[in-house]
């Protein structure tokens, strides 16, 4: 069997492997990448490549029909690359500069845009197996917990524009994957004098109610009893 064939079968396998590692052992990393109610497409995409790969391994081409392993490598390692990349995926996160490239600014302050109704429910339905209220169910019904006692986890924003120290709790709401993720957030409105770590995870524990986070924008608050540094959520991201 020639090199050139022994370097696609390996190249084919690889890929074949990591799909298998990501619908299996590597979900937590996969979570970081895309929406759940979309592993199938990871799962589709390993059934095709073990295909593609036993397809080559019984396929008899000529080898004057396979061309040059000395033309062809490297399209094979360019096909490499995004497993190198993965490495670095693993250990990456968003964080406070990323949450500002992504929320929408004005000279006013921040705004967070509202929430499709098929999203919502999407959202409610997963919020409903975690003890936490989610972010998203106090966005939208604010009134409803206002005044009452709530657990939230969030990732902790602050910031010399936030108004009367205020500091932002947000998650990121996933769509679709990684790339069209965008915040959400609540503010925490801790006692004065009260310093609170920027780009951390936290468990707050408060009552709710709210502040004029920008003009005319009603924003729900979590006045705190305590606030935890906790370590970052299995899945951390809002589905």
């Amino acid at each position: 069997m020639p090199i050139l064939l022994y370097s696609k079968l390996c190249l084919l396998g690889i890929w074949a492997l990591f799909f298998c590692w990501l619908v299996t052992l590597g979900q937590k990393n996969l979570a970081m990448l895309l929406h759940p109610s979309l592993w199938w497409l990871v799962a589709s995409g390993t059934v095709i490549l073990i295909l593609f790969l036993l397809v080559t391994m019984k396929r008899q081409i000529a080898e004057s029909r396979q061309g040059s392993l000395a033309i062809q490598w490297p399209s094979l390692l360019i096909l490499l690359l995004p497993l190198l990349y993965f490495t670095q995926v693993q250990s990456a996160r968003f964080n406070s500069s990323t949450f500002t490239s992504r929320i929408l600014q004005t000279e006013d302050g921040f705004f967070q845009g509202s929430f499709d109704e098929q999203v919502a429910a999407e959202i409610r339905a997963y919020e409903k197996a975690n003890k936490e209220v989610g972010l998203t169910e106090l966005l939208m019904h604010a009134e409803k917990y206002t005044g009452k006692e709530v657990e939230v986890v969030c990732q902790t924003f602050v910031d010399g524009r936030l108004p009367d120290n205020l500091v932002m709790c947000y998650r990121y709401l996933m769509t679709c994957c990684a790339a069209d993720a965008r915040p959400i957030f609540i503010f925490i409105d801790p006692p004065e004098g009260t310093n609170v770590e920027n780009d951390k995870w936290v468990k707050v524990k408060g009552t709710v109610t709210t502040v004029t986070g920008t003009p005319g924008m009603e924003v729900p608050a979590v006045i705190p009893d305590s606030i935890l540094y906790v370590k970052e959520p299995k899945y951390p991201y809002v589905f």
